[in-house]
């Protein structure tokens, strides 16, 4: 099927940095080992102590130094690989900058693109999805203009500020992953709780 052209966020849409940013945190000492383990938890307890600092480092740190130990959300392989059998366009566009914007400098895209690499995503036994498939924007208007410029029909994101930006192309199906406990969304936007649902939603009836 070639009518769809899908584009998918990297950073906590593909990957699940949960458990990883509640480990590095705790081993600093930012936050007590007794914290919900998931990322968004680490965020706020951070910010609600006045420490935006400080998790803007952790973010440096763990999409970097870190990028390897992180995991891919159940599924979200399985829905590329799918895309690969079925011959569809996907891609992934990224909101990242080149390096972390505050702590050791680190090169953020070649971590993603190895982490990608090693999960096999780019190994056409295994995911097939090619290399000059991922594209990362340093801010979210270089991302938008990249969703455009690629003719993206369908995107894939775990924030909804992506979709409520006024420059966003209001004839991409919008996708919003993983907002546990959301029952309201921002009119035109499908909400997504996992993959699974993606790829019931995507693949059904499609061969």
């Amino acid at each position: 099927m070639t009518d769809m052209v899908i584009g998918v966020d990297f950073d906590n849409t593909i990957v699940c940095y949960d458990r990883l940013f509640h480990r590095i945190a705790v081993e600093r000492g930012l936050v007590p080992a007794s914290l919900e383990p998931r990322k968004n938890e680490v965020r706020d307890f951070l910010r609600r102590s006045g420490r935006e600092q400080d998790w803007t480092e952790l973010q440096g740190y763990v999409y970097g130094a870190c990028m390897a130990e992180a995991r891919a959300f159940p599924d979200a392989v399985e829905f590329f690989t799918q895309c690969s059998k079925r011959r569809m366009i996907v891609y992934i566009v990224s909101h990242k900058t080149h390096t972390p914007v505050i702590g050791p400098d680190h090169d953020l895209h070649q971590a993603a693109r190895s982490w990608l690499e090693a999960e096999g995503f780019f190994d056409p036994a295994r995911v097939g999805l090619s290399p000059d498939h991922v594209y990362f924007g340093a801010t979210r208007s270089e991302k938008i203009e990249l969703i455009r410029k690629l003719s993206c029909t369908h995107f894939i994101d775990d924030l909804e500020e992506t979709f409520c930006d006024p420059a966003f192309p209001a004839n991409v199906e919008k996708m919003l992953f993983g907002a546990r406990g959301r029952t309201v969304v921002p009119p035109g936007v499908r909400l997504m709780p996992d993959w699974r649902r993606i790829i019931e939603h995507v693949f059904d009836g499609r061969q």
